[in-house]
């Protein structure tokens, strides 16, 4: 009886592989051959897989940020409002390697978008969602009585965003300034800006 595969679990499986090869070494890292190596599937497999570099790193992509709304899960369960907002935040930061790993990826990705227009649009896509579930957490923190109600829960919105993303990049660049506790501290810094907002 032949094996069944589990293409979803094979798939997820290599991005992940290839997520690690690009944090360590770039996308030039991630060649075929090293993914199938490194995975121990062979070419044909990987190749049946992702066609073409943007297939590769739109995949390590969409495994980072499956890794990371894991985690923003598990941080805020039960929460609401600001409490929800701040580990979300600190959920983003990187705080350990591996988060500083999915933010490797993430700015490869990046660099790819800024010129390539599908990549764009799926990173405007992904952007617009970020806004939307900083809104509703600004909402929330209203509803519960946490801020005053802001004029443009949008705008604050992307101003969080703006933030965090802004400080993870600075903290892969000056890994020894963005310590732990400096990271720590700006969400603070980030909070109490959010509740002047209104």
């Amino acid at each position: 009886m032949p094996k069944v595969v589990d293409h979803e679990a094979r798939r997820l499986e290599i991005s992940g592989i290839v997520a690690g090869l690009i944090a360590k070494g770039g996308l030039e890292a991630a060649t075929i051959r090293e993914i199938a190596r490194s995975s121990g599937y062979s070419k044909g497999v990987v190749e049946h897989y992702f066609e073409n570099k943007q297939a590769l790193i739109s995949a390590a992509l969409a495994w980072v940020n499956q890794c990371y709304e894991e985690r923003v899960d598990r941080a805020t369960r039960g929460l609401a409002g600001l409490p929800a907002l701040r580990k979300m935040i600190e959920a983003t930061l990187p705080l350990t390697g591996q988060i500083r790993d999915e933010w490797k990826v993430r700015l490869v990705f990046w660099s790819m978008a800024a010129i390539d227009p599908g990549l764009r649009r799926q990173q405007a896509k992904r952007l617009d969602g970020a806004i939307e579930r900083y809104e509703a957490l600004l909402r929330s923190a209203t509803e519960r009585g946490e801020i005053s109600t802001i004029g443009d829960y949008e705008s604050v919105a992307r101003h969080v965003l703006n933030f965090t993303t802004g400080i993870c990049t600075a903290a892969l660049h000056q890994q020894q300034r963005y310590t732990r506790d400096f990271l720590l501290r700006e969400i603070d810094y980030v909070i109490v800006r959010v509740t002047a907002e209104n």
